[in-house]
């Protein structure tokens, strides 16, 4: 691989994690020349073609792989990176086009939601495939594909999420949308948090301070640095092992997380000392009870959290790893 290659990453834009848009910055951040595709379209024009295409002809295939062949035609990349998650499926000819319009280009799929056997079938195409949960592996490996896979999980933008200068409250928080998993685990939680997302306005549990719509990314690092604490429950459609951006984004802010007992957590955090893990609806009383009178260990684990996320769970770091592969 050449030393500062061209890179393309094709994935859906101003998504909730702003991924394709952090592994970008973060390939600038390394020397490289980079574009980005967005599937879901980069202008209102774009965007509304695409969602015309999809309405009328059922599928928005033929639009995308349209303007992605002329991106493709004159950038001519080294590195395809693909950013998939399961809200928005990439079928296999976009793919197909990739290999046929750059036939030297290395391409790689880095995935973050649990994809069906259909959703996955682009491991036939693609010579790397990086995955936020380890439990993907095992899931590929049972579909039939024989793909180099590493573990590359989230990360943090640490020039976003950050320190702020507020008043931290002894409120718990959880920053998510409501999903079944999800709802029965806070109606049977009887110490109090602030949630914001869709869907809680259905919760029957009057302890809960109640926000029922999405909060602004660009509020979400004060939300983050005035709790004592950040809830984290994982989705479980979507995940196996893995972590999600709470795992993250709350320790940059020097905010403790409150973390459901995932398998890959260890990989990323030390228990006890960088994040605080629950087993059980018991085990979550207690840590909730605990740090809302004690500011002394939320305070000393948000910050070892901080310290490991700037050493090693960082956007650029990522980067770093996937142009590591290629070399």
């Amino acid at each position: 691989m050449i030393r500062s290659p061209k890179i393309l990453v094709i994935g859906k834009t101003r998504s909730i994690v702003y991924w394709v848009e952090s592994t970008v910055t973060a390939f600038h951040e390394s020397g490289c020349t980079v574009k980005h595709f967005s599937l879901n379209g980069d202008s209102v024009w774009q965007s509304l073609r695409y969602k015309w295409s999809k309405r009328w002809r059922g599928d928005a295939t033929d639009s995308i792989c349209t303007d992605l062949e002329q991106m493709l035609h004159h950038f001519q990349p080294d590195i395809i990176l693909f950013v998939a998650i399961a809200a928005l499926y990439m079928p296999e000819n976009l793919f197909t086009l990739c290999r046929s319009e750059c036939p030297r280009a290395r391409l790689a799929v880095w995935i973050g939601d649990r994809l069906n056997q259909k959703e996955a079938a682009f491991s036939h195409h693609v010579d790397h495939v990086f995955v936020t949960d380890t439990g993907f592996m095992a899931d590929l490996r049972q579909q039939g594909y024989t793909v180099p896979v590493s573990y590359l999980p989230l990360a943090v933008d640490t020039n976003f999420f950050r320190p702020q200068a507020v008043s931290r409250s002894n409120k718990i928080v959880f920053v998510a949308n409501r999903s079944p998993g999800r709802g029965d685990i806070l109606e049977q939680i009887q110490h109090p948090v602030s949630l914001y997302g869709k869907g809680w306005s259905a919760l029957k549990n009057p302890v809960h301070d109640v926000h029922a719509s999405r909060l602004p990314r660009r509020q979400l690092p004060f939300v983050y640095a005035g709790a004592r604490a950040v809830l984290n429950i994982h989705q479980d459609k979507n995940v196996i092992h893995g972590l999600n951006q709470r795992s993250f984004e709350p320790c940059a802010c020097k905010i403790p997380v409150l973390h459901d007992d995932m398998l890959d957590l260890p990989r990323c955090f030390e228990p006890e000392k960088e994040v605080l893990v629950y087993r059980s609806l018991e085990e979550l009383h207690y840590w909730c009870e605990r740090l809302t009178h004690d500011q002394k260990i939320a305070t000393s684990v948000g910050e070892a959290a901080w310290r490991r996320v700037l050493a090693e769970h960082t956007w650029h770091l990522r980067g770093q790893s996937i142009l590591r592969t290629f070399e």
